[in-house]
């Protein structure tokens, strides 16, 4: 009896310590995709808020467009650097396209590569020639780090938010952050990755 009792409470203590460890693990997991949206206030005091940096570059369709600055469309701008053979790119794309009709954000991707490439990926997306930028050292400029990334920009040239999106429920807190009319689910049930 007290052999079949030490085996039973061996054999549980195995068990709770694979349990702890597979737990460690997904937590690990859940905050590598879990990558947080960099947020810079927003406030009443326009001198507080970062400028964008200003580049102009020629869209796919040859049209020269300027990022930053004062811009004479009111709407928020939501720039997405995005890579044309990434399937998580298409995804978010996709994500963007739909979250943007919805907040009334208007939506420019930036990419660095093949414009064949970018332009079959505009066709994928239902996105037109105007839509996409192929410049090189706007993520630079934009200290972007790895695609999918975004950077939030108001129509006077501010810098609202910027940070990795690679799920929607991220595109959505960036854009709620700043108050637009997008979805608040994410902020709500995951506030804490807000910086």
């Amino acid at each position: 009896m007290l052999i079949a009792l030490s085996f039973l409470f061996g054999l549980g203590i195995i068990l709770l310590a694979v349990a702890v460890l597979a737990t460690r693990r997904q937590t690990r997991l859940a905050r590598q995709s879990l990558t947080p949206v960099g947020r810079i206030p927003v406030n009443d005091d326009v001198r507080d808020l970062e400028p964008a940096p200003i580049v102009c570059a020629p869209a796919i369709s040859g049209e020269t467009l300027t990022i930053g600055g004062t811009s004479r469309d009111p709407r928020l701008l939501l720039l997405l650097f995005v890579e044309a053979g990434s399937d998580l790119c298409d995804h978010v794309v996709r994500d963007a396209v739909e979250l943007c009709a919805q907040a009334d954000v208007r939506l420019l991707l930036l990419g660095d590569g093949d414009v064949n490439d970018y332009a079959a990926f505009m066709v994928r997306n239902g996105l037109g020639a105007q839509d996409i930028i192929l410049d090189a050292a706007a993520n630079e400029d934009f200290q972007i780090g790895p695609v999918p990334s975004a950077a939030l920009i108001d129509a006077n040239g501010h810098l609202l938010a910027r940070g990795t999106v690679q799920r929607q429920e991220q595109l959505e807190a960036l854009l709620a952050a700043v108050g637009t009319k997008a979805p608040r689910q994410y902020i709500e049930l995951t506030g804490s990755t807000m910086t």
